[in-house]
């Protein structure tokens, strides 16, 4: 049953070095590749995924760890849809209403 207990967002945050040129290909690979998984992205690099369960949070984040670049420092973060319902952002200083990735609407 989905609920705002169950449901979990999965947030990919990291820092891949961009030095050099191949340093720059395996970040953008990074990016791309979780664009390619369905994730969102929320910030320049922190990508969230919206899932119904932790079983599936747990598939999407061994999914995640096989296409972390060798020089790259990733954390992955399991927060639940209440959790997430709290965020407060802010934008030029004003507060703004917390915009839900389209995978979201799914589970609506």
């Amino acid at each position: 049953m989905l609920g705002p207990y169950n449901a979990m967002w999965v947030f990919v945050g990291f820092d891949v070095p961009t030095l050099t040129k191949l340093d720059v290909k395996r970040a953008n690979r990074f990016r791309n590749d979780l664009l390619d998984m369905g994730f969102s992205r929320f910030q320049l690099s922190f990508y969230t995924y919206y899932v119904p369960s932790k079983q599936r949070a747990e598939t999407l984040a061994k999914q995640v760890e096989h296409k972390v670049p060798p020089n790259g420092k990733v954390s992955i973060f399991f927060i639940t849809d209440r959790q997430f319902g709290m965020t407060r952002t802010f934008y030029a200083g004003q507060q703004v209403e917390n915009e839900c990735p389209e995978q979201g609407l799914l589970f609506e």
